[in-house]
């Protein structure tokens, strides 16, 4: 029988940094992009939906937060003989691992609403979800490693257990509050400095929902 064990784990937020567009806004690079968006628009007098998509163009279709962890686990691969343990038919790996996971919002999903005499405009953002999901193979360690010659464990158990670690931890981020909060509110920030950039929508107050 195969069995994946996880033990105690030692979750680490290395950090938190912007994603594609975090990237995009960074230094010089992001006077230059809001530039070439206010330039775009400068002509226009009246906002509408259509007029904050083409000012929210340069953003691309992601915007996302990266979330770096380091953890422990253990596998274990043994026979059993009447739902028991058979002795010395135990393959067992405790080892240290570390990945990142990308969550964010999809752009093109974002929903506004522009009042005019109000000078308002309200954002309705998606839900968040994970991007991408990776586990660095170069930082894998093996800590304490037995093998039983009672017990043949495969390539296929192992990719089996690298599965099973991603969708565990994904699911540990997507129930973490601060992180979502963290990735709403990368996609305010970025919204918020294309509209604020552009002379056609600057003046108007932002509402995020």
């Amino acid at each position: 029988m195969k069995k994946v064990g996880f033990i105690v784990a030692a979750l680490v937020l290395m950090g938190l940094v912007g994603g594609v567009v975090g990237a995009k806004l960074a230094g010089g690079e992001k006077k230059s992009i809001l530039q070439k968006v206010a330039d775009s628009v400068e002509e226009k007098s009246t906002l509408d939906v259509k007029t904050i998509e083409e000012i929210l163009q340069p953003a691309g279709d992601l915007i996302t937060q990266r979330y770096y962890y380091t953890d422990m686990d253990t596998f274990e691969n043994y026979k059993e003989l009447l739902g028991a343990k058979i002795p010395l038919t135990t393959d067992k790996v405790v080892f240290t691992y570390k990945g990142a996971i990308s969550a964010g919002i999809v752009l093109s999903k974002v929903e506004f609403e522009v009042n005019e005499e109000e000078k308002t405009v309200t954002v309705t953002l998606p839900p968040v979800f994970i991007v991408s999901n990776e586990i660095f193979e170069d930082e894998f360690k093996a800590y304490e490693i037995k093998n039983s010659i009672f017990t043949e464990t495969k390539i296929s158990d192992y990719a089996l257990l690298l599965g099973s670690m991603k969708s565990k931890k994904a699911e540990e981020l997507m129930k973490n509050e601060k992180f979502i909060e963290e990735a709403r509110k990368e996609a305010e920030n970025v919204i918020t400095a294309f509209l604020k950039n552009a002379s056609v929508s600057k003046d108007y107050k932002i509402v995020f929902k």
